[in-house]
């Protein structure tokens, strides 16, 4: 059931933020921001309900099928994944630190005052934690082991 449920999420976050940021992209060529609140909130509300109706639906279709979890291999994969993404996490914020700094630095403005920086810095944030979770779930499945 967690590799099951490894691929749901692992899909639905694919196609969800995979289509939230293409909106995304596409709002910031056409100068109109002010709607991707709205987006954000329901690509949430998509992944949180796909991801629980799919889980749940898999779940009771293949009820006598169900074997006993294997905690040892099993989460020893889950721990080394989710150890990698939240190193990525940290290292792509540092990075985004860095830039911030060294633009103060060299008197670089990135215009977070306005609407459309803040909207800018706050999908890149997004962005970063949406990339952590797909790796935590991709590797997680590469990890588990073979049966």
């Amino acid at each position: 059931m967690r590799k099951t449920h490894l691929w749901i999420s692992l899909i639905v976050g694919v196609l969800v933020w995979g289509a939230y940021f293409a909106h995304f992209i596409q709002s910031l060529r056409g100068e109109a921001t002010g709607g991707l609140v709205w987006w954000f909130l329901g690509a949430l509300a998509v992944t949180v309900v796909a991801e629980t109706v799919a889980t749940g639906l898999i779940g009771w279709l293949f009820r006598r099928r169900a074997r006993a979890l294997d905690d040892g291999p099993t989460l020893q994969a889950a721990l080394k994944a989710g150890h990698v993404a939240l190193m990525l996490l940290i290292l792509m914020v540092l990075v985004a630190a860095a830039v911030l700094a060294l633009g103060s630095q060299f008197g670089w403005t990135f215009d977070l005052s306005g609407a459309r920086g803040q909207v800018i810095a706050a999908n890149a944030l997004l962005a970063m934690v949406v990339i952590a979770e797909l790796l935590r779930a991709a590797l997680t499945l590469a990890l588990l082991p073979r049966r």
